[in-house]
């Protein structure tokens, strides 16, 4: 039998209740015993000397993209190395693995091996990724699946189908239903439907995902038309990445904050996740203007790379709703490998390489078939601290699984958890910071037994230097490795050390979710 005896730590349980120093016992996969520190003796077990570290929960990362990633990529390297031991996919309404398109409009490859909620599940637990995963049913998908991207409402058959669809992943343990109306092709549904979908989720304790409509201009009404979603669900509502953007918008905040809080007030379960970043990261399809705006990836890409004249409207479509900020968008990813030259460089330095103007440089991208991701410069620090001083606000990276070598992403793939501690800590206690990496989002995604360091629990623990903990990861640099942390067990087995001497396992597990109902 696996025991593991962690001695002379000083212990942040997940409850926001004060540190204390501690012993904690692990047997297997679970805690064993919790007590206060130089009482526990357990013969035979393996010792770990606290040597004035911290040990806590793993922490839960509520808003990834890893439903490929964690394939591709079961060593989970960018999430492990923060502390992470637990990622939430399937946001912002895309769940890839329904056989849907080729590319996602996130501009991601999906995964190559699809079926049903069941069989991708299954795909997670036979690859033994070194973190647990929790997978929500995306509304983008679901409808790219039963409609394509057409612009017009569902059919009666056709909302059938796609309610048929949710009700199974949610029955094989989907974590959530996750909408992303900002999106091709949600943005072409109605509220209605949105909430038809949500029904589904009344009385299972499962929460309604939401990439809002509108992050901007539209802030106050995306805001209240995912409370409406929410209300027509289990009245238990994530609002992803919370934002306002672009400056234009960053006075809306407080009012945000208001419509949130008072939804609250009225007994909705509502929170939100934000990166500590003020660059956000998705596709570059995101920014293109009309009538451009309304064509899905794959079908744009294609159009630009095979007509001259598509090429000379879009720039002239750029001309008349020109894009102001080209010297804050930097490209991070790409699946055309030509692209690479050009990773964590502006818009307007890759024009300056090409001999262009931004715009045409955006078009040349575009042309080449492939829809790059970039990061956008188009949020406020003030604001962003004022996010994270929320009680209610969780970290999520909104990024996806990523090798130690991979340069090709936005730095909160790295970075996000320590980030979220190091600004959050100036506004509260760090035993209340750690509750909302914890407890907070292990209990508002229904992690049973996950989130707290209490005997029964799984044992997902990281051991940390607090005063340490912290990134350096930047956009020239984003696969940076956390600082500060000494080690991360993943259901009592060891998943992370800095040590490359140190062996490791991959741990983690599929976790579905049952219905409370």
């Amino acid at each position: 039998m696996n025991e593991l005896l962690f001695t002379g730590f000083q212990l942040y349980d997940g409850t926001g209740n004060a540190p204390f120093a501690a012993d904690v016992a692990v047997r297997e996969d679970r805690i064993a015993e919790v007590a206060p520190a130089g009482t526990i003796k357990r013969t035979g077990a393996a010792v770990i000397e606290g040597k004035g570290l911290a040990l806590t929960p793993g922490f839960v990362d509520v808003h990834t993209h890893s439903d490929g990633k964690v394939v591709q990529v079961p060593t989970a390297d960018s999430k492990i190395s923060q502390g992470v031991t637990t990622g939430i996919s399937g946001n912002c309404g895309f769940s890839d693995y329904l056989d849907a398109v080729k590319d996602n409009d996130l501009g991601e490859h999906i995964l190559e091996v699809r079926g049903n909620f069941d069989a991708y599940a299954t795909l997670v637990e036979n690859t033994h990724p070194a973190v647990n995963m929790v997978h929500m049913c995306g509304h983008n998908t679901l409808r790219a699946f039963v409609m394509g991207y057409e612009n017009r409402h569902a059919t009666r058959e056709e909302l059938r189908r796609m309610k048929e669809l949710l009700a199974e992943a949610l029955e094989h343990g989907a974590g959530g239903f996750s909408g992303g109306p900002y999106y091709l092709p949600g943005k072409f549904a109605p509220t209605g439907e949105l909430k038809e979908l949500a029904s589904l989720l009344k009385g299972t304790g499962k929460p309604y995902a939401t990439h809002m409509r509108s992050e901007g201009d539209g802030l106050f009404e995306g805001i209240e038309e995912a409370i409406e979603i929410a209300r027509a669900g289990d009245g238990n509502l994530e609002i992803s990445h919370l934002k306002a953007s672009p400056r234009r918008n960053w006075s809306k905040i407080d009012h945000a904050f208001e419509l949130i809080e008072n939804a609250q007030r009225a007994g909705l379960k509502v929170l939100a996740d934000r990166y500590p970043y003020t660059y956000c990261s998705t596709s570059l399809l995101t920014i293109m203007p009309p009538p451009f705006n309304v064509i899905s990836s794959t079908e744009l890409c294609g159009k630009l790379r095979e007509s001259a004249a598509e090429r000379a409207a879009l720039l002239e479509a750029f001309r008349l709703h020109p894009y102001p900020t080209w010297d804050r968008v930097i490209l991070v990813n790409s699946l055309e490998p030509s692209h690479r030259q050009y990773y964590g460089k502006t818009m307007t330095e890759i024009a300056g390489s090409m001999g262009c103007t931004p715009d045409e440089a955006a078009v040349n991208l575009l042309a080449s078939g492939r829809c790059p991701s970039a990061a956008f410069g188009s949020m406020c620090e003030e604001n962003l601290h004022k996010i994270l001083a929320k009680p209610w606000v969780m970290a999520g990276s909104d990024g996806n699984i990523r090798r130690f070598d991979d340069t090709s992403t936005h730095p909160r793939a790295f970075g996000t958890h320590p980030r979220f501690f190091r600004i959050a800590v100036k506004y509260a206690p760090p035993e209340q910071v750690i509750r909302r990496m914890t407890a907070l989002p292990a209990a508002k995604f229904n992690l049973a037994g996950r989130g707290i360091v209490a005997p029964g629990y799984f044992a997902d623990l990281a051991v940390l230097d607090l005063e340490k903990y912290d990134s350096f990861a930047d956009y020239a640099h984003p696969n940076v490795r956390a600082e500060g942390v000494h080690a991360v067990y993943v259901n009592g087995g060891l998943a992370y050390s800095p040590d490359p001497e140190v062996r490791t396992a991959r741990p983690g597990r599929m976790l579905r979710i049952p219905q409370k109902r």
